[in-house]
């Protein structure tokens, strides 16, 4: 059952009630909330989120125009299914700079919003290397810096690596860091890094308005085996993040093209002044 703060709309934000509840439904389906039932009737989600059934009509048909949801006279909304191919993309060896994304700043800087053992949605399970029926832990934490959230971290940590976390420290350091201190030798990690639209939760977490733009990072980490050990997915404000790679030039087999330097980093440098002043 939604909480009444997840529901909650902003009728005073310039993006329209109608987009609104389309960002906080999209967010759920991809999350895997609807995988296993059809989602509330459209008079039930009208009462939720307390608009009338035009805006809620409008929301659901925005869901159908993307692909997310098929609907049908007298069978309700379902979820369509999604194919995702987890052996996509590079790996990427994790280095000091890799473990800054995570880290992003000082060690005291986290909040530990959630933690809790579920049973994953089906694309957890699969970039996890799990079945269906298996438990993992999900952490939710804010990073902060200078007392302003900088980023919405949701975590996945299989269960049996998960009881090996120093509970307490849960609050202070990267869970990568915690991992490889229980004795996980963590190696390297498959990344996809977009943009995503700030739903009800994340915004208030992160002090944004709905629909806010937001960087968005998707890490599985694996260790020394190639066990999935952790999938993070991050939503970073921009106005307080950056991601920066530093290239060369380089020609290979008579054609020039661009190369890694350095490896991926988040800098604070050139927000801090701007920060201070909040």
């Amino acid at each position: 059952m939604e909480t009444t703060q997840e529901l909650k709309l902003d009728p005073n934000q310039v993006v329209p009630l109608y987009h609104q509840i389309y960002l906080i439904l999209r967010e759920k389906i991809l999350e895997g909330h609807y995988d296993t039932h059809p989602l509330p009737g459209e008079l039930v989600l009208a009462e939720q989120f307390n608009v009338s059934r035009v805006t809620m009509r409008r929301a659901l048909q925005d869901l159908v125009k993307e692909g997310l949801v098929a609907r049908g006279r007298g069978k309700g909304t379902f979820v369509k299914p999604r194919v995702e191919d987890p052996g996509t993309g590079q790996y990427q060896t994790l280095s000091a700079s890799a473990m800054r994304l995570q880290a992003s700043g000082d060690s005291s800087d986290l909040q530990l919003i959630t933690s809790k053992r579920i049973i994953p949605s089906a694309d957890v399970a699969t970039l996890l290397h799990l079945p269906s029926d298996a438990v993992v832990e999900k952490l939710i934490r804010v990073r902060q810096l200078n007392k302003q959230p900088i980023a919405h971290l949701t975590s996945y940590i299989p269960e049996d690596l998960s009881g090996r976390l120093c509970r307490r420290r849960l609050r202070e350091f990267p869970i990568l860091m915690l991992l490889e201190e229980a004795g996980v030798k963590v190696t390297k990690a498959r990344q996809t890094i977009s943009a995503r639209l700030a739903d009800s939760a994340v915004a208030f977490a992160l002090g944004v308005p709905v629909g806010a733009p937001l960087l968005s990072i998707t890490r599985v980490a694996y260790d020394e085996k190639g066990r999935p050990v952790q999938l993070l997915r991050g939503l970073y404000r921009p106005d307080r993040y950056d991601y920066r790679i530093e290239l060369s030039r380089k020609e290979v087999k008579g054609q020039s093209s661009w190369q890694h330097v350095n490896e991926v980093e988040f800098a604070f440098e050139k927000h801090q002044s701007a920060l201070d002043s909040l």
